[in-house]
């Protein structure tokens, strides 16, 4: 068996550890362990809870003293690991996690973000790692606080759960507008006027998905679309590679710079249209970006440049590797 642990927060942790899930099925059980409610196994919030002492004078992100939840949820992982005793955990992603279940003798693996991550409780996690699954292209370059763990970094693509899927053959002059469920920046009113302009600007409608409707399976809206507008989170991206989309991509305020860093990779490599100031653009700004979109290249190149095809297969033979059930990923 295989632990798997996703964070909480947004939808993305969990979608790429169950799009992981399926990729480990044919060789290992993965069982997913997070706070989310759609987990295998529901642990309990940590949150909120004092501030005063969380980090541990720095060396961790988030351990709360005296919080009910978080001992529990703690206590839950581990008697998780003994009870079933897994060849592996990954996870996706804590550094209280990682160094616990690695405390406890179990072969760990963590999933890198992008951004700038070399502070003490990053480095930590690194270190402790038998192997280290980076959801990012092959030829992008290791950021300097991955260097030290070099020979553990496995970048194995774009992880998507609409990995293997056929392009369409056409492409429309609708848009779409990817909204995830982490939370986004702009105001509604914001974004339904992006709407509109995408709409008269291409002549076509413009779905508006997380905001006026939440479409669970939207590869045929991305699909089809003639520019997809997102934001640089991993997850979008990758699903928008996977369908070929023409993106604009616009760089949230994240911790770590973790958006500004995959949106500078995207437009630095022709793959999407980034916007050059930070920030969101003025509503005059957007025709112009809708056209630079409409000029890139063949959604077979999108999705072939971001390595999209296989990448969950490659994570999981990087998991498994670290058990000793496999080669693991390049």
């Amino acid at each position: 068996m295989i632990g798997l642990y996703a964070h909480h927060q947004g939808a993305g942790h969990l979608t790429r550890c169950r799009a992981l899930a399926r990729a480990l099925a044919p060789h290992e059980e993965a069982v997913i362990l997070s706070s989310h409610p759609e987990a295998d196994v529901v642990l309990p919030m940590d949150a909120p809870a004092d501030e005063r002492g969380v980090t541990a004078h720095g060396a961790l992100h988030w351990a709360p003293q005296g919080h009910d939840g978080y001992t529990e949820r703690m206590a839950m992982i581990a008697a998780w690991v003994r009870d079933h005793r897994p060849s592996v955990v990954h996870v996706d992603l804590s550094v209280e996690v990682t160094a616990l279940v690695r405390l406890l003798g179990v072969p760990t693996t963590v999933q890198a973000l992008p951004g700038i991550r070399n502070d003490a409780p990053h480095e930590l996690s690194f270190r402790l790692a038998d192997r280290i699954v980076a959801a990012w292209p092959d030829w992008v370059a290791l950021p300097a606080h991955l260097a030290p763990s070099a020979e553990r970094v496995h970048r194995v693509g774009g992880i998507s759960r609409f990995e293997g899927r056929a392009l369409s053959a056409v492409r429309g002059r609708d848009a779409a507008i990817l909204l995830g469920r982490g939370g986004q920046d702009g105001s509604p009113a914001y974004w339904h006027e992006v709407a509109r302009i995408a709409s008269a600007h291409l002549g076509g409608r413009c779905r508006l998905l997380g905001l006026d409707e939440w479409v669970e399976d939207p590869f045929e809206v991305l699909s089809e679309a003639g520019v997809v507008i997102t934001a640089a989170g991993q997850n979008s991206v990758a699903d928008a590679a996977a369908a070929g989309a023409p993106m604009i991509v616009l760089a949230q305020q994240r911790p770590f710079a973790e958006q500004e860093t995959t949106a500078r990779i995207l437009a630095d490599a022709g793959l999407a249209v980034v916007p050059e100031a930070p920030g969101l653009p003025a509503a005059g700004e957007w025709p112009q970006l809708i056209d630079r979109a409409l000029l890139l290249g063949s959604p077979q190149d999108r999705r072939r440049a971001w390595q999209v095809d296989g990448a969950a297969s490659r994570a999981a033979e990087t998991v498994l590797g670290a058990a000793g059930h496999g080669r693991g990923g390049s």
